[in-house]
C-alpha cells in the first residue's frame, strides 16, 4: 500500500512538473533580427509591445520606403506600445487619452501568444480609419483575448498614415529605385507582414500559417494585399471586414494634390530636402487629411500596385488564398437621418426624391423602390436611403465585388453579414460600421465598446462572440470558417 501511494505521489510530482515545463515564460527574452525583447505576462497570454519592425521613417526617411530596424544591444523592454502614426481631426480624441501619444516615429508592431507552450497559426491585424487615422494600441484591437482563447498568435501594428503614407509627387518616383511613390503605408503593412515571416516563429508562431485581417481601411488594406505582387506568401489567408476593392487612386490624382501642398509648404515641387525637413505637425496641419479624402489611400503606380485591386482579382493577378469577406448590415446607414432634405420626404415622394435629391435616372429610381421596398423600412425613406447608399453602396457592394472576383479563379471563398444591434444606442445605431470588432477580439468591456456594453446587455453578446469567434479562428486554421 505504501508503495502504490509513493507511486501516485510521483506520478503526480511528474505531472505537475511536465505542466511546468509546458508553460511558456513570458518573462524570457526573445530574439528578433534586430536584438532581443523582454515581454509582460497579461493574464494566460505573453505580449510583446512596440517593437520596432522598420527604422524610424523620418528626416531623409520620410516619403521613402521603410529601411530595416536598427539592431540594438541588451535586451530591449517590450512592455508598452509605441507611439501612433501622426493623424489629426476626430483620431486626436482618442490620442489624447493614449499613454503612447504621436510621433512621425510609429513603426512598431505588438505580439500576443497563449502562455502554454507549443507553435500555433498567427493572425495578424490591420487597423482601420480612413487611412488618415487609428493604431494598433486602441484598446479594442489588444489581442491577448483572442490568443488566449483561440490559441493563436496575435500580431498588430502601426502604419503611416494620411500625408505620411501616401503624398506622392515625380521627384519621389525619379528618387525611388522602383519608380514607386505615394503607397508608403502600404509599403509598411508589407514591411510588418516580412517581420511576421522572419521572425514569429520565435514567438511561437508558424510562419507558414498566417492570416491577415482587417476593417475599414484595414479591410481595403487587405484586398490590397491580396492584388499587390510583393505580398506573395507573405500570408496564406485574409479576411476583409467591411472594406472592398476599389479604395486607390491614379498617380496623377495624387500628384495634383500634393502639389498644391507643396506650393502651400513654401517648397519647389523638385525640393525633397525641404519637403522632409517641414516639422511633422506643420506638414500634418496643412494637408488635406480628411477622412476618405483623395490622396490619402494607395497610388496605382506600377510596382506596389499594377492596376486597381478589383481589376487584379478579376484578372487572376493576385495572391490567390482563402478569402472570407463581409459587412455589416448598416455601416453608415443610420447616418443618413442627419441630412435634413432626406429626413424629411414623405413615402409618397420616395422615387421622387431618388431622381431630384440624389440624381439617379427615372429608370434606376424605379429599380431601387423595387429593390428597396419602404414596408421593409417602416414605410420611411430616410432609412431606405441609409441601407442603399450609406450601407450597400458604401461597403457591402464594394466587399460583395471582392470576393466575387476572387471566387472566379478557384479560390475558396466565404461571405457573412453581422446584423446584431441589441446593445446600448442599438435603435439609433444599428449594426453599424466596425461594431463586428468587439465580437471577434472579445473587447465589450474595452474603449470606445464599452460606451455600449454593460452587465446588462453583455451576456447575450458575449455568447454570440464565441461564434464568431469560432468562424474567424477556424478560418484562420484550416482555410474553412466552419471548421
Amino acid at each position: 500500500m505504501k508503495k502504490a501511494m509513493v507511486i501516485l505521489a510521483m506520478a503526480a510530482v511528474f505531472s505537475w512538473t511536465q505542466s511546468l515545463r509546458a508553460e511558456f515564460d513570458c518573462a524570457k527574452p526573445v530574439m528578433t533580427e534586430s536584438g532581443l525583447v523582454s515581454g509582460i505576462s497579461e493574464d494566460h497570454s505573453c505580449a510583446w509591445k512596440g517593437i520596432p519592425f522598420a527604422a524610424a521613417p523620418v528626416g531623409d526617411l520620410r516619403f521613402k520606403a521603410p529601411e530595416p530596424a536598427p539592431a540594438w544591444s541588451g535586451v530591449r523592454k517590450a512592455e508598452k506600445f509605441g507611439a501612433r502614426c501622426m493623424q489629426k481631426g476626430i483620431f486626436t480624441l482618442e490620442v489624447k487619452h493614449s499613454k503612447e501619444g504621436m510621433s512621425e516615429d510609429c513603426l512598431f508592431l505588438n505580439v500576443w501568444r497563449p502562455r502554454k507552450d507549443g507553435t500555433f497559426p498567427v493572425m495578424v491585424w490591420v487597423h482601420g480609419g480612413g487611412y488618415t487615422g487609428g493604431a494598433s494600441s486602441t484598446p479594442m484591437y489588444w489581442g491577448d483575448r483572442l490568443a488566449e482563447e483561440g490559441d493563436v498568435v496575435l500580431v498588430s501594428f502601426n502604419y503611416r498614415l494620411n500625408v505620411f503614407g501616401f503624398f506622392s509627387s515625380p521627384a519621389l518616383r525619379d528618387e525611388d529605385p522602383h519608380h514607386s511613390t505615394g503607397n508608403y503605408g502600404t509599403l509598411d503593412q508589407l514591411a510588418a507582414l516580412a517581420w511576421v515571416s522572419r521572425n514569429i516563429s520565435n514567438f511561437g508562431g508558424d510562419p507558414k500559417n498566417v492570416t491577415i485581417f482587417g476593417e475599414s481601411a484595414g479591410g481595403f488594406s487587405i484586398c490590397t494585399l491580396l492584388a499587390t505582387p510583393l505580398a506573395k506568401g507573405l500570408f496564406q489567408r485574409a479576411i476583409l471586414e467591411s472594406g472592398g476593392c476599389i479604395f486607390t487612386e491614379e498617380l496623377e490624382k495624387g500628384y495634383e494634390i500634393d502639389r498644391r501642398l507643396t506650393e502651400t509648404l513654401g517648397c519647389q515641387p523638385d525640393d525633397l530636402n525641404c519637403l522632409r525637413k517641414i516639422p511633422a505637425k506643420t506638414l500634418l496641419d496643412k494637408a488635406e487629411t480628411g477622412m476618405g479624402g483623395t490622396g490619402n489611400m494607395p497610388h496605382i503606380d506600377g510596382y506596389v500596385l499594377p492596376d486597381t485591386p478589383l481589376a487584379m482579382l478579376r484578372a487572376g493577378n493576385f495572391n490567390q488564398v482563402p478569402f472570407l469577406a463581409g459587412s455589416n448590415r448598416d455601416e453608415f446607414a443610420k447616418a443618413m437621418k442627419l441630412q435634413g432634405k432626406l429626413r424629411a420626404v414623405k413615402p409618397g415622394d420616395y422615387e421622387k426624391a431618388l431622381v431630384e435629391r440624389l440624381k439617379f435616372s427615372e429608370a434606376e429610381a424605379r429599380e431601387l423602390a423595387a429593390l428597396y421596398p419602404l414596408a421593409e423600412f417602416d414605410n420611411r425613406p430616410v432609412e431606405a436611403y441609409g441601407r442603399m447608399l450609406g450601407a450597400d453602396a458604401a461597403m457591402a457592394c464594394p466587399t460583395y465585388e471582392g470576393l466575387l472576383a476572387a471566387s472566379r479563379h478557384k479560390t475558396d471563398t466565404y461571405y457573412y453579414r453581422f446584423d446584431y444591434d441589441r446593445m446600448k444606442y442599438g435603435k439609433y445605431l444599428g449594426a453599424a460600421h466596425s461594431l463586428e470588432i468587439p465580437f471577434i477580439f472579445d473587447s465589450f468591456d474595452r474603449l470606445p465598446n464599452n460606451l455600449l456594453y454593460n452587465d446588462k446587455n453583455m451576456g447575450p453578446a458575449k455568447e454570440l462572440s464565441k461564434i464568431i469567434q469560432g468562424y474567424w479562428l477556424n478560418f484562420a486554421k484550416t482555410g474553412n470558417p466552419n471548421g
